[in-house]
């Protein structure tokens, strides 16, 4: 994976996070501590939303998303462990 497609990894990981009506509404509707936060909801929604429909972002997207995925390291370090972990109890 490259870390274009790790970003953009991360982005679609932060959106799955959010609520079906957060994720309709493009915004932060719930304080859960998951997906985007309410600053970031907007505009992380339309960056996922042309990786859906174009399979990747632009060089100008891919700046910003960078800046945008760092701050949620913590959240994405915790869904990969968690997925590290059920992949490790399902060969169990």
């Amino acid at each position: 994976m490259t870390k274009d497609a790790a970003v953009e990894r991360a982005l679609v990981v932060l959106f799955e996070r959010q609520t079906t009506d957060e994720q309709a509404a493009a915004q932060t509707r719930h304080l859960n501590k998951r997906g985007f936060n309410a600053t970031d909801a907007e505009f992380g929604t339309s960056l996922v939303r042309s990786i859906q429909k174009y399979g990747h972002l632009t060089p100008r997207q891919m700046t910003y998303a960078r800046r945008m995925v760092r701050k949620y390291a913590g959240q994405i370090a915790r869904v990969a462990n968690e997925r590290a972990a059920s992949a490790v109890a399902a060969a169990q």
